[in-house]
């Protein structure tokens, strides 16, 4: 006696590619997370490696395994998550920004970057945090100039405005840590809305959105070794800007100020190329370069390359990122992966110096391991 299907037909598996074959491979996801039940940590490493293989079509079976009750099961699950968020945050952020990158909001990309610290994490949470923030300066900045922000009070009052912000943004107890610059958690947009401290680019994220939901025009202005943000002011033939530092209380800076902290980090001080307004695309690739840098002084290697995987969706063609990652892997031992990341830094066309790094890996790879 035939055994009956658990669903009715159409049966799915005698469906055309694409979709049959997707149903096939995730099928095969299920069965594999079902066997990392009874099998020991060796045979589930192998598991979860034959898992990733599927890619992101892996992530509805993985998903659905995370909350299961049987722990071998669970585990696995959660692991191949792990390794596969990153590319699903880096696909996300790189279609928003191709669909229009000017209007890309900040926010929402930190958001997405920090299911790299919880994959469970819901990123339009995040933005509603936000807009409530929001709408408290609003309330707290119309109680203190005694008119509702419009297109004429933004015009005619825009320093009152920039005032009274700062004076929410001090009263609401956003600060600076400087001596946690390598605090993981200082990187992660929810966390820093908890803690209300951070690292000065998730800091003068957080400022911007609130600036622009309240209507000011801002951009975000990256210094060497700081980061802070312009807002718009109108002047008396035409606009001009005024540069705040969310790290420091959102203090105002003059040009010399902002002289001296580039001068600070080595550098000649060139107005037209340190205060110039960066991309969201450069703002992502900023956030990725500073958790690379923290993982790596942890010796996260792991925790690096999933970050470098992000980099590599935000810039297909840069061989830079794919470099990173071959790197981390090659110290993790993952030496498939890393000689497929080398060979495709090698097919980028790369500057002499990365290219050189690149040959020099990729020989020892073949020597040490040829197979």
């Amino acid at each position: 006696m035939a055994t009956r299907l658990p669903f009715e037909p159409p049966d799915p598996r005698l469906a055309p590619a694409p979709e049959g074959e997707l149903f096939r491979r995730q099928r095969r996801v299920a069965l594999l997370l079902d066997e990392a039940e009874s099998c020991g940590s060796e045979r589930r490493e192998e598991l979860t490696r034959e898992i990733l293989l599927a890619g992101l079509e892996a992530l509805p079976a993985v998903q659905a395994a995370i909350g299961s009750d049987r722990p071998g099961t669970a585990a696995v699950a959660g692991r191949a998550l792990r390794l596969l968020v990153p590319d699903k945050i880096g696909q996300e952020m790189a279609e928003g920004l191709a669909r229009n990158e000017e209007e890309f909001p900040l926010e929402l990309g930190a958001a997405l970057l920090a299911k790299l610290d919880d994959p469970t994490l819901e990123p339009e949470g995040v933005v509603r945090r936000i807009d409530q923030l929001a709408r408290r300066a609003r309330r707290h900045i119309v109680t203190a100039i005694g008119e509702p922000l419009t297109r004429k009070s933004i015009h005619t009052r825009i320093f009152d405005i920039i005032y009274q912000l700062a004076e929410f943004w001090k009263a609401w107890g956003f600060h600076a840590k400087g001596d946690e610059h390598y605090d993981i958690r200082n990187n992660w947009l929810p966390q820093v809305l908890e803690r209300r401290t951070g690292l000065p680019i998730l800091l003068s994220i957080v400022y911007l959105a609130i600036c622009r939901r309240l209507g000011l025009k801002c951009e975000g202005i990256g210094l060497p070794w700081h980061f802070v943000v312009r807002v718009e002011v109108p002047l008396e033939n035409s606009p001009g800007f005024v540069f705040l530092d969310p790290f420091h209380d959102a203090q105002p800076l003059d040009l010399d100020d902002c002289k001296k902290m580039v001068e600070a980090s080595g550098q000649t001080f060139d107005p037209d190329e340190h205060l110039k307004a960066l991309r969201p695309r450069q703002v992502m690739e900023r956030i990725c370069n500073n958790l690379v840098a923290a993982y790596d002084r942890q010796k996260q290697f792991l925790e690096a390359e999933r970050v470098a995987t992000v980099l590599i969706h935000l810039g297909p063609d840069a061989p830079w990122p794919r470099l990173v990652r071959a790197e981390r892997r090659l110290r993790r031992g993952e030496y498939r992966l890393a000689r497929k990341d080398l060979r495709a830094v090698l097919a980028l066309s790369p500057p002499p110096a990365l290219a050189h790094a690149a040959t020099t890996m990729l020989k020892h790879i073949e020597f040490e391991h040829p197979f």
